[in-house]
């Protein structure tokens, strides 16, 4: 079921251009770009949402947004796959065409490093002790 658009009429003096921004921020989570599409600044977004709760309320609302729809891309890339089509040449003549579909391993490792982060993170174990005492010289133990 897709998520309704948010309403932004509640938004004050320059309802529109603040109406603009947030549903393209929403659509491509690119701040430079919002502000491009609304004919603003970015220091006014800034501004905006610094010194107006409604307005910060609904950039935090349209930030989850993009994020979602970032999140749903990276899982649909990771599980289903892009459809790739490749034409083979030989001495500069078309020979034929391979279709695959590509996954990314590495979507699917940021997507369940993000979901279960204690079996997924990368563990570093660094000894300080070791890391002390060849640096500095000094046996940590004697300084404990």
């Amino acid at each position: 079921m897709p998520a309704s658009k948010p309403r932004y009429q509640t938004l004050g003096r320059f309802g529109r251009a603040k109406h603009a921004f947030l549903e393209c921020y929403s659509q491509w989570a690119n701040i430079s770009f919002a502000c491009q599409v609304a004919g603003i600044a970015r220091q006014t977004a800034y501004n905006w949402q610094e010194h107006d709760p409604q307005f910060a309320l609904a950039f935090n609302i349209a930030g989850e947004q993009a994020t979602e729809r970032l999140e749903k891309e990276a899982w649909r890339r990771a599980t289903e796959g892009t459809p790739y089509t490749r034409t083979s040449y030989w001495h500069g003549e078309p020979v034929g065409t391979d279709s695959k579909i590509e996954y990314s391993d590495q979507l699917m490792m940021l997507l369940l490093r993000a979901r279960k982060p204690d079996i997924y993170r990368e563990k570093v174990d660094v000894n300080v002790s070791q890391i002390v005492k060849a640096i500095a010289g000094i046996e940590p133990s004697s300084v404990l």
